[in-house]
């Protein structure tokens, strides 16, 4: 066995771990950083266009206020201010965000694989993540988990969704760019919109939006985490290598096969 520090502990709200521990917590980190300025894109662009347009109109009246008081002043845009404006409105890229999000998912599921067959090799954990059985069971375990945080504010509609909606989801969109019958999706400004249709058709129709998995996505890392910290302090308490080897299993998973991502600021090029 390794001589290395394998303690994990998670309270609810933070993560004390060994520092031989702390490339896991790392890369999962990072992850969650690129979601979250991907997921939140839109609304800073549209927050730039709004912003955009009051410096327009703001423009139009100090123009007026010039030419009504016969102050010679000439400036030519290179375009008009409301073309300008456009440019900064996008088409919601809802099934990109999605497939990002299930990919984020099947990450997940991976190091759940490697912890609980002690296992690094990424053919072997590639294998017995094709498995239909293991899929569906890690949906369920984690993702439909009464004990995952958005199931648990929005019990009503976790009830209508199964593991293999998820699954069938996420293939149609991975495979087909598209989407399938027993759950569709719909961006969170149609929230309210999205609630209505799924009453009116008496449910035989349930949106999913990009924010609701990213939510699922983040009670499945908790409830891992969660059981991450258990097994250490069981494991500890009964003095056994357990824990030690299946979180080193992790380890050198997302160590030989993590992305090294080199980022502009750390880039010193003479």
């Amino acid at each position: 066995m390794e001589n290395t520090s394998t303690h994990f502990i998670f309270d609810g709200s933070k993560i004390v771990i060994s520092p031989d521990l702390s490339l896991i917590v790392d890369f999962l980190q990072e992850i969650e950083k690129e979601i979250d300025s991907f997921l939140g894109f839109d609304k800073k662009l549209e927050s730039i266009r709004k912003q955009y347009q009051e410096t327009a109109e703001l423009t139009r009246v100090l123009a007026k206020k010039l030419k009504d008081n016969l102050i010679d002043f000439k400036f030519t845009l290179s375009e008009h201010p409301d073309t300008i404006v456009d440019k900064f409105k996008i088409n919601q890229p809802v099934r990109s965000k999605f497939i990002i999000l299930f990919a984020y998912l099947e990450t997940l599921r991976c190091l759940s694989i490697a912890y609980e067959n002690k296992i690094f090799n990424e053919k072997e954990i590639r294998k017995l993540a094709m498995k239909n059985k293991k899929i569906k069971s890690f949906l369920q375990g984690y993702c439909l988990n009464e004990k995952n945080d958005w199931v648990k504010k929005n019990k009503k509609r976790s009830d209508r969704i199964t593991a293999d909606n998820l699954q069938k989801l996420r293939n149609a969109l991975t495979h087909f760019f598209s989407v399938s019958k027993d759950v569709s999706i719909a961006d969170s400004i149609l929230d309210n919109k999205s609630r209505k249709l799924e009453k009116v058709t008496n449910f035989k129709v349930n949106f999913l939006s990009p924010e609701d998995l990213y939510e699922i996505i983040k009670g499945s890392a908790k409830l891992i985490i969660i059981k991450w910290s258990k097994d250490c302090q069981q494991c500890s308490r009964m003095d056994s290598n357990e824990f030690k080897e299946k979180i080193l299993s992790v380890n050198k998973l997302i160590k030989n096969t993590g992305s090294i991502v080199v980022k502009k600021e750390q880039i010193n090029i003479v």
